[in-house]
This record gives C-alpha cells, structure tokens and sequence, in this order.
C-alpha cells in the first residue's frame, strides 16, 4: 500500500511539475487587456477584445476565453450581443460570419459570408427583439431567427434601392428605428414588406435629417439619437419625441455607444459615461476608475453594476458603479507579430516592423517575451518599428532589439541598459534620424552580427566588450534583411526586394578583413532557373540551408562550397504517380515567409496564404499543414514562425494574432536528467498523446506494464516521444502505473519514469 501511494505522489508531483500541455494541442496568445464591445446576460458577461471573448462568470468569479482555438469560427470579431429571451450570444465578424454561443455550443451561420455583395461588407452592431437578432449592416438589416438559427429577412431602409449603411438600432412603440448614414429611417415592425425601402420613412424633424446617425436608443417613449460631428466638432445628441430638439453636446467628443439600462439608459464616449433616467436627468458620470485615465467604449448596467468595455484596460467591473477593477488574463502586449524568435524556453515576440516596401511604419516599440509560462512585455512611445529580437544564448534575460530608425536596443531583465544609434556607436542613419538596422545573429564568439541598411558598411560586428567592428563593404542592394551564421561560420543575408543573397566568410576573424571571402549570391536552382525574392533563411541539424522563396522552399546541400563557383540550389521534386515519371516541386506555387527547424530535423515552413507547412527532415514528405480549413490556426497567412528548441512548441506569428502548437520533435539534451511524460495522470476521456520529453535525441523508449509486459516501444523525435495509450493491437492499455524506459541510441544512458493511466 505505502508503494502505491509513492508511485501516486511522485505522479501527481510530476503533473504538478511539468504543467504542460500534450502534443497536438494549441494554445492563444491574444491580448486580453483590451475590449470593445460588451454584451450582459443573467449569469455571465462577455466582452470582445477584437480577436477574441473573455467570458466571466458572475456566480464564481471565474473569467476565462474563447478564441479560435477553443470554438470560435474566426478571430477577428466586429461585435457582439445578448438575446436574454433565447439564452444565445451573437458574435458578428469582420469578415460578416456569424456565430451563436448557446449553452456553450456554437452554431455558424455563413451565409451572410459567403453572400456576394458588390460593395463593402460590414457588420457595425446587433441588437435583439424577442426571437431575433437585427444586425445593423453595411448593405441593410439582416434579421436572423434566433430559434430556428437561420436568416430571416434583409431589410433596406434609405431612399432607394440600394439601402443605406446601419450603423445602430432601436425599438420601441412597435416600431423600429435605424440610424444610418443618410438619416434616421422607422418602420412598423408589423411591417411585412421591409425589404423594400418605400416601406421605411425618414425622420425629417431632425435640423439635419440626411446627416450621418451612429448610435440610436429608446427609453421612456422617446429616441434619443447620435449625429456625428465633422472634424473636431464633436457630436450631437438629439431627443425625439413628437419633435426634435438638442439633448446634448460637448465640443470634440466622440459617443462611442449609446445602451438601454434600468429606468434610463447610457451614453458612453472615449472619457465617460454618462446615465440618465427616463426623465432625461443625469443620475451618473463615470470619467475615472481611481487608477488609469478610461478609455471607454461601451458601458453596460447590470443591477447595481456597470460593465466596461475599454480599450485600454479591458473588461473593466464597477461595483455599484464605484468601485472599478479590470478583469483581464496574461498575453503579450500586441497581437501585432512582426517577428517571433524562440530559445531554449523562452520566446520573444516584435510587435513593429515596415509595411510591404520597407519603409517605416510608425508603430511603437511593443515587446512581448513568454518565459516559464509567464508573459512580460517592454514598450516605448517614443521608440518605433522594432524589427527583430535576439537572445543571448548564456543569459536568457539579455536581448537586443533591431529598430527600422531607432538604431540597436539592448536590455537586461527587461530594463533598457543601452540604445547604440548614429551618437554613440559606427551605426550610421540611412536619413537624418533613422538608423535602420534588420538582421542579427550571434556568433560562437559571443559577437553580434547586424546589417544596416541606406548606410556605408553595411556589416557591423559588436563585440563582447562593447567595441565595434566595421566591415568596409558596402552591399550593393536597396535593404539588408535577416542574417544567418552557419555552423561553420559563414554569414548568409537576405537581400529583399528581389536581389538574392549575399554571403560572407570573414574566416572566423570579424576584426581582419584581408582573409574575407565574399558574393552576391542569384538564387539558382539545377535548371539555371532565377528565383530572385527570397524572405527566409534556416540552417538544418545537418548544416544544409534552407532558403524561402517566393517559389516555394529552395536547399543548399554543401553551403561551404559556394565560392567554388556555380552553386546551384537543389529543389525537392515530388513524382506524380500518374506513370508518367513527372513529378512537381515542393510547394512550388507558395512563398515561403519562414522556416524554422524542430529537434527532429523537420521543417517547419510558413506562407503567405496558406498556413503553415512541416516537411520531413528530407522534405520530400509533407506531414501536416494546418490551414483555416483544417485546423484553429487563426489565420492562412503566417508572417513569422519559430521553434522553441526545449519544449518542442511552435510559435505562429500570422496576421491574426500569436498562437503556438504543442509539438511531437524536441532538441535532445546531452544526457538524462529530467524526463517528464505529460499529461500524468491520464485522466479517463483523454484522448490525445501522451508526450514524453527532456530525452537524447533518437532516444529507444519501451513502455511496459508494472508487471514488465511491454505494451509499446518508439524511437523519439529529437529529444520528444509520444503515446497514442495503444498496445501494438490497437487496443487503449487497461488503467494502471506504466514504466517508460529511455535509452539512449547507443545504450550508455538510461532511465525510467513512470505514469497513471486511468481508463
């Protein structure tokens, strides 16, 4: 009995431990400190950051999320609204898809998605009357059944045909009202025929009555109505009732939304929000929380409280529409990905970066650093356009950061130690101001290879001792992009915009010049076809180069040998087995804007429009490729991607946000120390993998019974294995502690670990 209960705490210590998720799993990493729209129901709130929902549960105080990962069709939400009458949210997106959230189970509706319109296509906000929703679009209502789950009607209220832009409704008397962008149009609702305009009548004792109306709200038999303001103007309130008159005006502010609450009703706009009864009297004015200047836009009373969709502070409770605290979870500090570097745990993400030719893009110094399961993050506003990050190998919280203007940044434990610009450093401006600096990468010496673009010497080397070196050439291309440094010390850089690569061999002396080898590399390939826009670069465990193309993935096998002259790269030809001895390249039509490389020596490629790719070590297998079809991956387009060596997780930057996939391939460690299996215990209804890590790479792993009957053996993925819970029969394994046994390929090293399952 006393043995049992060892083998029980050494698990659950070891769950306790590790705290890991098993392979084939995803995990977002969205900003969950900002909100925009906010939608009550009886027992939980929800609000949209944009991308995703936080969902709290006013019962346990319990918040959690739901993104893309763990439901949603999309993560790219317009608005949101409750049906308390039906217990359903509707979640509206960009794209104009459309989910319902009942019960905790979703129904898409894509109609309106895949609806062609020949105009631009918007959702701007839901309200809800009895059985349906009424979404306020840019072509019109559309009414959606909320029982049967289905479109109902488009209805089209303007002056002729076409319809106008909605952007808000209200009801009230049996009638509906709609604010668009040429007036305020109304209806009965008892109206069967509101898809034809000549059904709807225009509010013309407005003093502007084809202006542009953003937000409508009826309470105590009267509407209340937002026109915009032109330039700095600020908007205008209007009430109306047999008549219209001014409600309200302060110069320069923006209402941002306008929502029915008990006995009144509210007016929120960027710095306040205002609640006034149903005799027009302001009751309450909320322009602070007590710890952060409100950016507000949308409040909603819930009882006694108001709840706040910020865009700075999130989700944000006031109790008793007093006391405020922002209900928010960790993630990094922008769902902006420029770049993602990753490294032995820890992964750093850029949140900048320059629009599609290179120049500046304006956007502030955001990032964001995951480390131990913990989110930090380094901003600045008066630092722009962060380009890529770099971690040292020996000292995880020493990073630099390359900026498109503000030269080379270098922190320690998140705290900026020292900016090198064209004052204090050999780094010249391309123009008055901007020191643009892109790649970087570190050397066995500890010195730190960057590129410079618009500025003589295009290499410089910074020194473990704080010196520079100058390397005197000057590349003769518009933009110096990443740059690689093989194992044997050479120095590959992408040149963008079409103009190949360019290689250095500084023979391992960056401070002499006189032994340097140097070319400006064309992309080749065996049939002297040109590929001349490369965007990626990875060197693989067994030193070839992998290089992204415009054209799909391109190898140099022998990377030493390319000053001997005509170096070709080799392309990965896949047959047709059609009998036609034919075959076609690996992804030939895809451009390739990443590549990274697992402890297994397999690839993993992103593209610009069709996910993210991983190939066998050879590459002549595709093994996944996660799309929106297929998989939670936010979006098919990836801007950068990276492997986290240690835990085997991969990072996907896309344009839609961070994300990261638990998996299967790890680097291996030199020897045994800490071999973890997760999840442990197996709980019963499991169904994925059970992973094993911290292993030598090609570790021999034998998986037995307590009795010593073997019920699986596998050989891992660098230094990771996994377990479909199968004996060789294909049968599940019955519930009891199984022995891992892990040897090493050449059998000098070995351990054992053990597991729970429970079936």
């Amino acid at each position: 009995m006393r043995k049992i209960l060892f083998i029980l705490t050494f698990i659950l210590l070891n769950l306790i431990l590790t705290g890991q998720t098993p392979a084939g799993s995803w995990s977002d990493h969205l900003v969950y400190t900002t909100a925009n729209c906010v939608a009550v129901s009886s027992d939980q709130i929800y609000a949209s950051t944009g991308m995703s929902l936080l969902i709290y549960n006013k019962s346990f105080a319990e918040l959690k999320k739901m993104s893309r990962i763990n439901g949603l069709s999309e993560n790219g939400i317009s608005t949101i609204s409750w049906s308390e009458e039906n217990k359903t949210l509707i979640i509206a997106y960009k794209s104009t898809n459309v989910d319902l959230l009942k019960n905790n189970i979703i129904y898409n509706l894509p109609d309106i998605l895949r609806k062609y319109i020949p105009a631009t296509k918007l959702i701007n906000k839901i309200r809800t009357n009895g059985r349906y929703a009424y979404l306020a679009s840019s072509f019109g209502i559309i009414v959606i059944d909320l029982i049967k789950r289905e479109i109902y009607d488009t209805w089209k209220p303007g002056i002729d045909s076409d319809g106008a832009e909605v952007l808000d409704i209200a009801f009230g008397n049996d009638k509906i009202y709609a604010s668009t962008v040429m007036g305020i149009f109304t209806a009965d609702l008892s109206n069967q025929g509101l898809s034809y305009f000549g059904n709807w009548d225009r509010i013309n004792s407005l003093p502007n009555p084809t202006g542009k109306y953003t937000s409508l709200v009826f309470s105590g038999n009267k509407l209340y109505a937002n026109l915009a303001g032109t330039g700095s103007a600020g908007d205008q309130v209007y009430v109306i009732d047999n008549s219209s008159s001014l409600f309200s005006f302060l110069p320069g502010v923006t209402n941002t939304s306008f929502d029915p609450a008990p006995a009144g009703f509210t007016i929120s706009s960027s710095g306040y929000i205002k609640y006034y009864n149903s005799n027009d009297i302001l009751t309450k004015t909320i322009s602070s929380y007590g710890w952060t200047i409100p950016q507000i836009f949308q409040g909603v009373i819930d009882n006694n409280d108001i709840w706040i969709a910020d865009i700075k502070s999130g989700l944000v409770k006031g109790e008793n529409m007093d006391s405020f605290r922002a209900l928010t979870l960790p993630g990094p500090i922008s769902n902006n990905a420029f770049n993602v570097n990753s490294l032995n745990g820890k992964t750093v993400i850029s949140g900048g970066g320059t629009d599609n030719l290179w120049n500046n893009d304006g956007k502030s110094l955001a990032i964001s650093i995951y480390e131990n399961s913990n989110w930090t993050s380094i901003s600045s506003g008066t630092v722009f356009d962060p380009m890529r990050t770099l971690i040292d190998p020996d000292n995880s919280s020493h990073i630099f950061v390359s900026t498109w203007g503000n030269g080379l940044l270098e922190y320690e434990n998140n705290n900026l130690i020292k900016q090198y610009t064209e004052t204090n450093s050999p780094l010249l401006a391309a123009i008055p101001g901007h020191v643009r600096i892109c790649g970087m990468a570190i050397d066995k010496s500890k010195n730190i290879w960057i590129t410079q673009t618009g500025a003589p010497g295009s290499i410089k080397v910074l020194k473990p001792d704080g010196s520079w070196v100058v390397n005197p050439l000057t590349v003769n291309a518009p933009v110096m992009g990443d740059i690689l440094i093989t194992g044997k010390g050479q120095k590959w850089i992408i040149l963008p915009k079409g103009n190949g690569l360019f290689v250095l061999d500084d023979n391992n002396t960056p401070d002499v010049f006189s032994d340097d080898k140097f070319m400006k590399l064309q992309v080749q390939d065996s049939e002297n076809q040109v590929i001349g826009f490369v965007y990626s670069l990875a060197e693989d465990l067994d030193g070839s180069i992998w290089v992204g193309t415009d054209q799909g993935p391109v190898i140099y096998f022998n990377p030493e040998n390319v000053f001997e002259g005509n170096l070709k790269a080799s392309r990965i030809l896949i047959p047709r087995n059609d009998g036609t001895n034919l075959g076609d390249y690996m992804l030939k039509t895809e451009t390739i804007t990443s590549i990274a490389i697992d402890g297994a020596n397999r690839k993993w490629l992103g593209t610009s429009g069709s996910g993210a790719y991983l190939l066998s070590p050879d590459g002549k297998t595709q093994i996944r490729n996660f799309n929106m079809r297929n998989s939670p991956i936010f979006s098919d387009s990836i801007i950068s991607l990276a492997v986290d060596s240690k835990s085997g997780d991969v990072w996907f930057g896309t344009s839609k946000g961070v994300q990261s996939y638990r998996g299967d391939a790890s680097g291996g460690v030199e020897k045994f120390a800490r071999v973890l299996t997760f999840p442990n215990p197996v709980r019963e209804g499991f169904s994925g993998n059970v992973t094993i890590t911290g292993l030598m790479k090609d570790s021999q792993i034998r998986i037995t019974d307590i009795s010593g009957n073997l019920v699986y053996e596998t050989v891992s993925e660098g230094g990771t294995a996994s377990w479909d819970l199968n004996t060789y029969n294909g049968k599940r394994v019955a519930t009891g502690v199984y022995l891992v046994f892990c040897a090493s390929k050449d059998g000098s090293q070995s351990i054992v670990t053990k597991m729970l399952v429970i079936k």
